[in-house]
């Protein structure tokens, strides 16, 4: 079983003012359309990691049933938000899957897959690539949880040299979607990928 952890704590310094979070995204808000992607995959619960704003996040999210993690000390970086997230550690599952707001391109069907891959590689880091290149979200096994714990939150890279030096533990899971490895972290980044939303929902015919 796996959980999943939404990192959403950051203050979107890069966007001029706009609040990644809280921005449109076809019906719905960037995190709304990030959490129906999750809650519709195989995940068996889901920690929104927040901070900055976090009320006006959680009144957006009412009703959705996740759950919540606050970091107070999200200035810190990405590796603080990842460690508040696994404080809710649930003891029931065997790993979890780390996914960012900024990508909320990810689908429910990329998840899955990246689950059912962790549930037969036997490999305790599941990355996916498109054309080579290692995106997210990624998976790390619950094995992982005492070490990053102790991973210091002020070195740079921290998460990410961790994962890299733990290549002889990968899976990588080659997916057919640049998604992966795009999100939005300029004002021109989501004017171009929201671009694709409408036409999207048009085609599926979802509905909020």
């Amino acid at each position: 079983m796996i959980s999943g952890i939404l990192l959403a704590a950051g203050e979107s310094s890069r966007m001029q003012g706009a609040f990644k979070p809280m921005m449109k995204w076809g019906r719905r808000t960037v995190i709304g359309e990030c959490v129906d992607q999750m809650l519709n995959s195989q995940l068996v619960d889901i920690f929104v990691v927040l901070g900055h704003r976090e009320l006006e996040v959680r009144t957006s999210l009412a009703g959705t049933g996740v759950q919540y993690a606050i970091n107070k000390d999200y200035k810190k970086g990405m590796l603080s938000s990842i460690k508040t997230g696994l404080e809710m550690n649930n003891p029931n599952v065997d790993g979890y899957l780390i996914a960012l707001v900024d990508q909320p391109m990810i689908t429910t069907e990329l998840i899955d897959k990246l689950i059912e891959e962790f549930g037969k590689s036997g490999k305790g880091i599941i990355v996916p690539t498109y054309q080579g290149k290692a995106g997210h979200p990624i998976i790390i096994s619950a094995e992982y949880i005492d070490d990053i714990m102790q991973l210091d939150d002020d070195v740079e890279g921290g998460m990410k040299g961790f994962i890299n030096a733990r290549k002889d533990d990968w899976q990588e899971v080659p997916v057919d979607t640049p998604a992966i490895l795009e999100d939005i972290d300029l004002p021109e980044d989501y004017a171009r990928l929201s671009k694709q939303v409408e036409p999207i929902y048009e085609h599926h015919k979802w509905h909020p």
